[in-house]
């Protein structure tokens, strides 16, 4: 274009204060849309193996496609690209703590578990030497250790380890003590 005169003709275009205002919303929401796909890059490179549900991972990486190719003209696309890629990065985020409790928790019950073999262990043990033991208990070493019982038909034992703890294991059919309910195999010796 050009004036009457010859010169070229300069046309000023001028930007509303509104149009202005709305062109940097749009600049900054792309600035916030560009920054939030920085941060979840960051999150899904970082969350590998460590969630609970890959799906929350799956979900977060498609929406990351479709948000970081967006072009429009509409600030409430970018608000809303950005919305998405938040509740998806909260999803994996809760994922991981997910995860984290879930180990927690196995590895509390691996050791409860463990106690409760320990316990059994000792309770076994503990069994297995009163087997070994008298029902009475046994006499401190600075007592007197019980005498042994006299020479005669009235003696009676309650089980092997009572014979045993007498110290007349084995016994034979006709010595004090002796009862068919101790000789197993019915060869006339008892707790053998």
């Amino acid at each position: 274009m050009s004036d009457d005169d010859g010169s070229p003709r300069i046309l000023l275009v001028h930007e509303s204060a509104k149009d202005r205002a709305a062109r940097d919303k749009l600049a900054e929401a792309k600035r916030g849309l560009t920054a939030k796909v920085h941060d979840v890059r960051a999150l899904l490179s970082s969350s590998d193996g460590k969630v609970s549900d890959d799906n929350t991972r799956n979900t977060l990486h498609g929406d990351i496609d479709r948000v970081a190719t967006l072009d429009s003209k509409s600030l409430p696309d970018y608000e809303d690209g950005v919305n998405a890629l938040q509740r998806d990065m909260d999803a994996v985020r809760h994922s991981i703590d997910q995860k984290v409790a879930d180990q927690k928790e196995a590895e509390r019950k691996e050791a409860e578990r463990k106690e409760a073999e320990r316990k059994e262990a000792e309770r076994n043990n503990a069994e297995h030497q009163h087997d070994g033991q008298t029902n009475s208990e046994t006499p401190a070493p600075d007592q007197n250790p019980p005498q042994p019982p006299a020479q005669d038909q009235n003696v009676f034992y309650a089980s092997c380890a009572a014979v045993r703890a007498a110290g007349k294991a084995p016994i034979r059919v006709g010595e004090p003590g002796y009862d068919h309910r101790l000789d197993r195999d019915g060869d006339g010796v008892g707790c053998e």
